[in-house]
Protein backbone atom coordinates (compact mmCIF):
# COMPACT_ATOMS: atom_id res chain seq x y z
CA UNK A 1 0.00 0.00 0.00
CA UNK A 2 2.98 2.29 0.87
CA UNK A 3 4.86 1.54 -2.30
CA UNK A 4 1.95 1.98 -4.40
CA UNK A 5 0.92 5.72 -2.53
CA UNK A 6 4.56 6.75 -3.46
CA UNK A 7 4.26 5.62 -7.60
CA UNK A 8 0.89 7.99 -7.85
CA UNK A 9 2.63 10.50 -6.30
CA UNK A 10 5.96 10.14 -8.20
CA UNK A 11 3.63 9.47 -11.59
CA UNK A 12 1.56 12.91 -10.65
CA UNK A 13 3.65 15.22 -9.79
CA UNK A 14 5.87 14.00 -13.07
CA UNK A 15 2.32 14.42 -15.26
CA UNK A 16 1.95 17.97 -12.88
CA UNK A 17 5.79 19.42 -13.86
CA UNK A 18 5.29 18.18 -17.75
CA UNK A 19 2.18 19.92 -17.77
CA UNK A 20 3.61 23.10 -16.40
CA UNK A 21 6.32 23.57 -18.41
CA UNK A 22 4.33 22.53 -21.83
CA UNK A 23 1.92 25.13 -20.08
CA UNK A 24 4.60 27.76 -20.23
CA UNK A 25 6.01 27.01 -24.28
CA UNK A 26 2.49 28.41 -25.32
CA UNK A 27 2.50 31.29 -22.42
CA UNK A 28 5.22 32.83 -23.62
CA UNK A 29 5.04 34.66 -20.33
CA UNK A 30 6.94 38.41 -19.40
CA UNK A 31 9.41 38.04 -16.41
CA UNK A 32 6.59 39.27 -13.76
CA UNK A 33 3.78 37.05 -14.73
CA UNK A 34 6.45 34.40 -15.29
CA UNK A 35 7.55 34.71 -12.14
CA UNK A 36 4.12 34.71 -10.44
CA UNK A 37 3.18 31.51 -12.61
CA UNK A 38 6.35 29.84 -11.03
CA UNK A 39 5.59 30.83 -7.75
CA UNK A 40 1.84 29.67 -7.53
CA UNK A 41 2.66 26.15 -9.13
CA UNK A 42 5.73 25.86 -5.81
CA UNK A 43 2.57 26.58 -3.56
CA UNK A 44 0.58 24.14 -5.99
CA UNK A 45 3.05 21.37 -5.43
CA UNK A 46 4.02 22.22 -1.74
CA UNK A 47 0.09 21.36 -0.94
CA UNK A 48 0.25 18.01 -3.46
CA UNK A 49 3.55 16.99 -1.26
CA UNK A 50 1.70 17.83 2.47
CA UNK A 51 -1.29 15.48 1.00
CA UNK A 52 1.03 12.39 0.48
CA UNK A 53 1.90 13.34 4.60
CA UNK A 54 -1.50 13.79 6.00
CA UNK A 55 -4.30 11.47 7.24
CA UNK A 56 -6.98 13.43 8.51
CA UNK A 57 -9.67 13.60 6.18
CA UNK A 58 -10.31 16.98 7.23
CA UNK A 59 -7.04 18.65 6.32
CA UNK A 60 -6.84 16.65 3.20
CA UNK A 61 -10.58 18.26 2.40
CA UNK A 62 -8.76 21.94 3.17
CA UNK A 63 -5.91 20.94 0.75
CA UNK A 64 -7.76 19.96 -1.86
CA UNK A 65 -10.05 23.24 -1.45
CA UNK A 66 -6.53 24.82 -1.38
CA UNK A 67 -5.23 23.48 -4.49
CA UNK A 68 -8.27 23.95 -6.47
CA UNK A 69 -7.50 28.26 -5.67
CA UNK A 70 -4.02 27.80 -6.81
CA UNK A 71 -5.19 26.56 -9.93
CA UNK A 72 -7.67 29.12 -10.61
CA UNK A 73 -5.18 31.72 -9.61
CA UNK A 74 -2.69 29.73 -12.37
CA UNK A 75 -5.58 29.82 -15.20
CA UNK A 76 -6.27 34.12 -13.85
CA UNK A 77 -2.40 34.47 -14.67
CA UNK A 78 -2.55 33.00 -18.13
CA UNK A 79 -2.57 35.41 -21.08
CA UNK A 80 -5.01 32.82 -22.92
CA UNK A 81 -8.52 32.47 -22.04
CA UNK A 82 -7.99 28.79 -21.26
CA UNK A 83 -4.80 27.33 -21.11
CA UNK A 84 -5.39 23.29 -22.08
CA UNK A 85 -2.87 22.69 -19.81
CA UNK A 86 -3.74 24.25 -16.79
CA UNK A 87 -7.08 23.13 -17.19
CA UNK A 88 -5.90 19.35 -16.97
CA UNK A 89 -4.97 20.19 -13.24
CA UNK A 90 -8.58 20.07 -12.55
CA UNK A 91 -8.79 16.60 -13.45
CA UNK A 92 -5.55 15.28 -12.16
CA UNK A 93 -7.45 17.12 -8.74
CA UNK A 94 -10.80 15.98 -9.46
CA UNK A 95 -9.73 12.21 -9.65
CA UNK A 96 -7.91 12.26 -7.07
CA UNK A 97 -10.21 13.74 -4.53
CA UNK A 98 -12.57 10.91 -5.77
CA UNK A 99 -10.33 8.40 -4.84
CA UNK A 100 -9.04 9.79 -1.56
CA UNK A 101 -11.34 11.52 0.63
CA UNK A 102 -14.50 9.78 1.62
CA UNK A 103 -17.25 9.65 -0.92
CA UNK A 104 -19.42 12.86 1.01
CA UNK A 105 -16.10 14.60 0.87
CA UNK A 106 -14.88 13.79 -2.28
CA UNK A 107 -18.57 14.61 -4.41
CA UNK A 108 -18.06 17.83 -2.66
CA UNK A 109 -14.43 18.52 -3.81
CA UNK A 110 -16.16 17.40 -7.68
CA UNK A 111 -18.72 19.24 -7.53
CA UNK A 112 -16.57 22.71 -6.80
CA UNK A 113 -13.64 21.87 -8.73
CA UNK A 114 -16.41 21.18 -11.96
CA UNK A 115 -18.14 24.87 -11.47
CA UNK A 116 -14.94 26.59 -10.87
CA UNK A 117 -13.70 25.04 -14.39
CA UNK A 118 -16.57 25.76 -15.88
CA UNK A 119 -15.62 29.70 -15.13
CA UNK A 120 -12.89 29.87 -17.67
CA UNK A 121 -15.40 28.20 -20.17
CA UNK A 122 -17.82 30.45 -19.85
CA UNK A 123 -15.70 33.87 -20.17
CA UNK A 124 -14.63 32.16 -23.50
CA UNK A 125 -18.18 31.57 -24.61
CA UNK A 126 -19.07 34.95 -23.76
CA UNK A 127 -15.93 36.84 -25.51
CA UNK A 128 -15.65 33.95 -28.76
CA UNK A 129 -18.97 32.55 -28.92
CA UNK A 130 -19.20 29.66 -31.61
CA UNK A 131 -20.24 26.24 -32.03
CA UNK A 132 -16.83 24.51 -31.41
CA UNK A 133 -16.41 26.48 -28.16
CA UNK A 134 -19.58 24.87 -27.02
CA UNK A 135 -19.13 21.64 -28.14
CA UNK A 136 -15.53 21.62 -25.84
CA UNK A 137 -17.30 23.12 -22.50
CA UNK A 138 -20.61 20.08 -23.23
CA UNK A 139 -17.44 17.81 -23.39
CA UNK A 140 -14.97 18.80 -20.69
CA UNK A 141 -18.46 19.06 -18.52
CA UNK A 142 -19.37 15.56 -19.58
CA UNK A 143 -16.60 14.02 -19.27
CA UNK A 144 -16.12 15.46 -15.72
CA UNK A 145 -19.26 14.47 -14.63
CA UNK A 146 -18.72 10.39 -16.25
CA UNK A 147 -15.42 11.30 -13.77
CA UNK A 148 -16.82 12.44 -11.05
CA UNK A 149 -20.07 9.48 -11.47
CA UNK A 150 -17.31 6.31 -11.80
CA UNK A 151 -14.98 7.86 -8.83
CA UNK A 152 -18.12 7.99 -6.60
CA UNK A 153 -18.87 4.48 -7.11
CA UNK A 154 -15.44 3.35 -7.02
CA UNK A 155 -15.12 5.02 -3.45
CA UNK A 156 -18.32 4.24 -2.11
CA UNK A 157 -17.66 0.20 -3.19
CA UNK A 158 -13.83 1.21 -1.26
CA UNK A 159 -15.73 2.34 1.47
CA UNK A 160 -18.33 -0.82 1.69
CA UNK A 161 -15.13 -3.03 1.15
CA UNK A 162 -13.50 -1.56 4.21
CA UNK A 163 -16.84 -1.38 6.28
CA UNK A 164 -16.77 -5.50 5.60
CA UNK A 165 -13.19 -6.07 6.34
CA UNK A 166 -13.64 -4.33 9.48
CA UNK A 167 -16.38 -6.35 10.45
CA UNK A 168 -14.96 -9.86 9.34
CA UNK A 169 -12.08 -8.96 11.71
CA UNK A 170 -14.41 -8.01 14.45
CA UNK A 171 -16.16 -11.39 13.84
CA UNK A 172 -12.72 -13.46 13.88
CA UNK A 173 -11.63 -11.68 17.14
CA UNK A 174 -15.14 -12.59 18.71
CA UNK A 175 -15.03 -16.35 17.64
CA UNK A 176 -11.36 -16.30 18.86
CA UNK A 177 -12.80 -14.70 22.45
CA UNK A 178 -15.12 -16.75 22.46
CA UNK A 179 -13.19 -19.58 21.98
CA UNK A 180 -10.67 -18.65 24.76
CA UNK A 181 -13.99 -17.77 26.64
CA UNK A 182 -15.30 -21.83 25.97
CA UNK A 183 -11.68 -23.44 26.84
CA UNK A 184 -11.35 -21.18 30.14
CA UNK A 185 -15.20 -22.18 31.15
CA UNK A 186 -14.48 -26.11 30.23
CA UNK A 187 -11.09 -25.64 32.49
CA UNK A 188 -12.91 -24.72 34.98
CA UNK A 189 -15.35 -26.68 35.55
CA UNK A 190 -12.91 -29.35 34.89
CA UNK A 191 -11.65 -28.19 38.20
CA UNK A 192 -14.54 -27.75 39.90
CA UNK A 193 -15.57 -31.34 39.36
CA UNK A 194 -12.18 -32.28 40.49
CA UNK A 195 -12.50 -29.72 43.70
CA UNK A 196 -16.14 -31.12 44.19
CA UNK A 197 -14.90 -34.74 44.42
CA UNK A 198 -11.56 -34.05 46.43
CA UNK A 199 -14.53 -32.59 49.06
CA UNK A 200 -16.64 -35.61 48.84
CA UNK A 201 -13.66 -37.90 49.67
CA UNK A 202 -12.04 -36.15 52.33
CA UNK A 203 -15.21 -35.54 54.14
CA UNK A 204 -16.56 -39.20 53.50
CA UNK A 205 -13.31 -40.73 54.47
CA UNK A 206 -12.04 -38.45 57.19
CA UNK A 207 -15.28 -38.81 59.09
CA UNK A 208 -14.79 -43.20 58.65
CA UNK A 209 -11.65 -42.63 59.46
CA UNK A 210 -11.79 -40.89 62.31
CA UNK A 211 -14.60 -43.40 64.09
CA UNK A 212 -12.35 -46.18 63.30
CA UNK A 213 -9.09 -44.91 65.11
CA UNK A 214 -11.12 -44.23 67.89
CA UNK A 215 -12.45 -47.63 67.87
CA UNK A 216 -9.43 -49.34 67.38
CA UNK A 217 -8.16 -47.51 70.32
CA UNK A 218 -11.10 -48.37 72.59
CA UNK A 219 -10.46 -52.25 71.38
CA UNK A 220 -6.70 -51.44 72.74
CA UNK A 221 -8.19 -50.16 75.73
CA UNK A 222 -10.18 -53.39 76.09
CA UNK A 223 -8.04 -55.84 75.40
CA UNK A 224 -6.41 -56.55 78.41
CA UNK A 225 -9.16 -56.16 80.89
CA UNK A 226 -12.56 -56.81 78.78
CA UNK A 227 -12.39 -59.23 75.80
CA UNK A 228 -15.89 -59.15 75.03
CA UNK A 229 -16.01 -55.95 75.01
CA UNK A 230 -12.91 -55.27 72.94
CA UNK A 231 -14.40 -58.09 70.44
CA UNK A 232 -17.66 -55.73 70.46
CA UNK A 233 -15.54 -52.76 69.28
CA UNK A 234 -13.60 -54.57 66.54
CA UNK A 235 -16.49 -56.18 65.29
CA UNK A 236 -17.60 -52.17 65.07
CA UNK A 237 -14.45 -51.00 63.43
CA UNK A 238 -15.09 -53.75 60.63
CA UNK A 239 -18.67 -52.40 59.87
CA UNK A 240 -16.92 -49.14 60.34
CA UNK A 241 -14.16 -50.03 58.12
CA UNK A 242 -16.68 -51.57 54.90
CA UNK A 243 -19.24 -48.16 55.62
CA UNK A 244 -15.95 -46.40 54.11
CA UNK A 245 -15.34 -49.10 51.48
CA UNK A 246 -19.08 -48.25 50.53
CA UNK A 247 -18.96 -44.69 50.68
CA UNK A 248 -15.72 -44.75 48.01
CA UNK A 249 -17.81 -47.11 45.89
CA UNK A 250 -20.44 -43.79 45.94
CA UNK A 251 -18.45 -41.15 45.14
CA UNK A 252 -17.02 -43.99 42.29
CA UNK A 253 -20.59 -44.46 40.97
CA UNK A 254 -21.11 -40.72 41.37
CA UNK A 255 -17.97 -40.32 38.53
CA UNK A 256 -19.98 -42.97 36.77
CA UNK A 257 -23.43 -40.96 36.92
CA UNK A 258 -25.45 -43.19 39.30
CA UNK A 259 -25.70 -40.93 42.36
CA UNK A 260 -29.11 -40.57 43.61
CA UNK A 261 -29.30 -37.63 46.20
CA UNK A 262 -33.36 -38.44 47.45
CA UNK A 263 -31.34 -42.03 48.56
CA UNK A 264 -28.17 -40.61 50.20
CA UNK A 265 -28.75 -37.59 52.63
CA UNK A 266 -30.23 -39.36 55.43
CA UNK A 267 -29.14 -37.10 58.35
CA UNK A 268 -30.61 -39.07 61.25
CA UNK A 269 -28.79 -41.75 59.89
CA UNK A 270 -25.43 -39.84 60.01
CA UNK A 271 -25.54 -38.67 63.49
CA UNK A 272 -27.06 -41.98 64.86
CA UNK A 273 -23.77 -43.80 63.40
CA UNK A 274 -21.56 -41.22 64.33
CA UNK A 275 -22.56 -41.47 68.26
CA UNK A 276 -22.09 -45.06 68.14
CA UNK A 277 -19.02 -45.02 66.47
CA UNK A 278 -17.27 -42.73 68.50
CA UNK A 279 -19.31 -42.27 71.70
CA UNK A 280 -20.04 -38.51 71.43
CA UNK A 281 -23.15 -37.07 72.53
CA UNK A 282 -25.33 -35.30 70.12
CA UNK A 283 -28.48 -33.38 70.02
CA UNK A 284 -29.90 -32.78 67.26
CA UNK A 285 -32.76 -30.50 66.77
CA UNK A 286 -34.55 -29.92 63.31
CA UNK A 287 -36.60 -27.68 62.45
CA UNK A 288 -39.10 -26.94 59.04
CA UNK A 289 -39.31 -29.71 56.52
CA UNK A 290 -36.63 -31.99 54.55
CA UNK A 291 -37.64 -32.74 51.18
CA UNK A 292 -35.65 -35.45 49.28
CA UNK A 293 -35.22 -33.18 46.35
CA UNK A 294 -33.32 -30.07 48.19
CA UNK A 295 -30.76 -28.85 46.41
CA UNK A 296 -28.47 -28.29 48.98
CA UNK A 297 -28.75 -32.07 51.12
CA UNK A 298 -25.45 -33.11 49.85
CA UNK A 299 -23.83 -29.83 51.37
CA UNK A 300 -25.24 -29.77 54.28
CA UNK A 301 -24.74 -33.69 54.75
CA UNK A 302 -20.87 -32.89 53.88
CA UNK A 303 -21.02 -30.05 56.35
CA UNK A 304 -22.50 -32.17 59.12
CA UNK A 305 -20.13 -34.57 58.33
CA UNK A 306 -16.76 -32.62 58.56
CA UNK A 307 -18.28 -30.56 61.24
CA UNK A 308 -18.37 -33.64 64.01
CA UNK A 309 -14.68 -34.71 62.57
CA UNK A 310 -13.48 -31.57 63.37
CA UNK A 311 -15.19 -31.93 66.69
CA UNK A 312 -13.83 -35.36 67.89
CA UNK A 313 -10.17 -34.85 65.88
CA UNK A 314 -9.49 -31.51 66.63
CA UNK A 315 -11.41 -30.82 69.61
CA UNK A 316 -11.69 -33.85 71.35
CA UNK A 317 -15.21 -33.17 72.33
CA UNK A 318 -17.96 -35.26 74.51
CA UNK A 319 -20.85 -33.47 73.26
CA UNK A 320 -22.14 -31.85 69.97
CA UNK A 321 -25.33 -30.03 69.53
CA UNK A 322 -26.91 -29.39 65.97
CA UNK A 323 -29.37 -27.16 65.34
CA UNK A 324 -30.85 -27.10 61.76
CA UNK A 325 -33.47 -24.89 60.36
CA UNK A 326 -35.22 -25.20 56.63
CA UNK A 327 -37.76 -23.09 55.02
CA UNK A 328 -38.46 -22.60 51.27
CA UNK A 329 -35.64 -19.43 51.15
CA UNK A 330 -32.77 -20.97 52.83
CA UNK A 331 -31.01 -23.51 55.40
CA UNK A 332 -29.62 -22.64 58.49
CA UNK A 333 -27.31 -24.68 60.49
CA UNK A 334 -25.32 -24.42 63.80
CA UNK A 335 -22.78 -26.67 65.20
CA UNK A 336 -21.47 -26.79 68.46
CA UNK A 337 -19.25 -28.91 70.58
CA UNK A 338 -17.81 -28.37 74.13
CA UNK A 339 -14.50 -29.26 72.94
CA UNK A 340 -10.89 -27.29 73.70
CA UNK A 341 -11.67 -24.84 70.15
CA UNK A 342 -8.60 -23.21 69.24
CA UNK A 343 -6.23 -20.22 70.21
CA UNK A 344 -5.53 -19.75 66.54
CA UNK A 345 -8.07 -21.00 63.39
CA UNK A 346 -6.00 -21.69 60.10
CA UNK A 347 -8.41 -22.93 57.74
CA UNK A 348 -7.58 -26.46 56.40
CA UNK A 349 -8.82 -28.61 53.50
CA UNK A 350 -12.18 -29.81 55.54
CA UNK A 351 -12.77 -25.71 56.74
CA UNK A 352 -12.35 -24.45 52.94
CA UNK A 353 -14.53 -27.47 51.26
CA UNK A 354 -17.38 -26.43 53.74
CA UNK A 355 -16.86 -22.62 52.98
CA UNK A 356 -16.97 -23.51 49.04
CA UNK A 357 -19.96 -25.80 49.85
CA UNK A 358 -21.70 -22.61 50.89
CA UNK A 359 -20.61 -20.32 48.95
CA UNK A 360 -21.78 -22.08 45.95
CA UNK A 361 -25.62 -21.32 47.03
CA UNK A 362 -24.18 -18.07 47.34
CA UNK A 363 -24.64 -18.46 51.14
CA UNK A 364 -22.39 -17.43 54.45
CA UNK A 365 -20.40 -19.33 57.00
CA UNK A 366 -18.40 -18.29 60.04
CA UNK A 367 -16.47 -20.41 62.43
CA UNK A 368 -16.40 -19.17 65.87
CA UNK A 369 -14.06 -20.58 68.90
CA UNK A 370 -16.07 -19.78 72.28
CA UNK A 371 -16.84 -22.08 74.73
CA UNK A 372 -15.68 -25.22 72.25
CA UNK A 373 -16.40 -24.23 68.57
CA UNK A 374 -19.36 -23.46 66.90
CA UNK A 375 -19.95 -23.49 63.03
CA UNK A 376 -22.45 -21.26 61.88
CA UNK A 377 -24.03 -20.30 58.61
CA UNK A 378 -26.97 -19.92 56.07
CA UNK A 379 -27.44 -21.45 52.66
CA UNK A 380 -29.83 -19.16 50.40
CA UNK A 381 -32.10 -21.53 48.21
CA UNK A 382 -33.52 -18.25 46.39
CA UNK A 383 -30.56 -17.29 45.02
CA UNK A 384 -29.38 -20.86 43.88
CA UNK A 385 -32.61 -21.11 41.72
CA UNK A 386 -32.57 -17.93 40.17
Amino acid sequence: MIKNKKLLYTIKITVLLILFFSSLYFENAHQQRLIMLIIIFILFLACNTAKYYIKSQNKLFLLFLIDIALIYGLESNSRLLINYFFHSFYVIIFLEASLTLQLKKGITIGVITLIISMIKYAYLIYYKFNLSNVSQMLFFLMVNMLILIIAAFAQHSKEEKEKKDILYRELLDTHKKLKEYTDELNRLSVIEERNRIARDIHDTLGHNMTALIMQLQMAEHYAKTNVEKSTEVLNNSLKTARDSLSAIREVVETLRGKESFSEKIKIKTLIDEFSEKTGTEIDLKISGEITDDNPANSAIYHILQEGMTNAIRHGNASKIRINLTYSKEYIKFNIKDNGAGALAMVEGFGMRGMRERVESFGGKIEFKTQEGFIIDGIINLVRRKQ
